[in-house]
């Protein structure tokens, strides 16, 4: 039973500790890099609706969190990204597709643990 109580306090404490960091949304300018560990990810509400949130912790203990494109979220898979990676994303800037469409358009290098 302590350990239970004590598994309890150390989730509660780490929530504590969560709930008081704020996790700053990155809002990139082109050639700007996101550098850190995948530490997670986090469903949220933005400008265009629900979506995944991906977060990254820098070599200060601050964490970031990036929305997920598609492209993204199909390039963490393929390089097969796991929590406690590093991941370097890299924002391009707004490119056009074949159809005419604007996108954003990135980058990204996992460093598998």
């Amino acid at each position: 039973m302590n350990t239970e109580l004590m598994t309890l306090n150390d989730r509660i404490n780490a929530l504590k500790t969560r709930a008081s960091t704020p996790i700053e949304v990155w809002q990139p300018e082109p050639n700007e890099s996101l550098i850190g560990e995948y530490i997670g990810s986090q469903k949220r509400v933005g400008v265009y609706g629900e979506n995944y949130q991906i977060l990254i912790k820098d070599e200060n203990g601050q964490t970031t969190a990036a929305w997920l494109t598609p492209w993204l979220k199909e390039n963490l898979k393929a390089q097969d990204a796991t929590e406690g990676d590093l991941v370097a994303i890299t924002y391009l800037g707004k490119k056009q597709s074949p159809a005419g469409r604007s996108y954003n358009a990135y980058s990204l290098m996992v460093d598998k643990v």
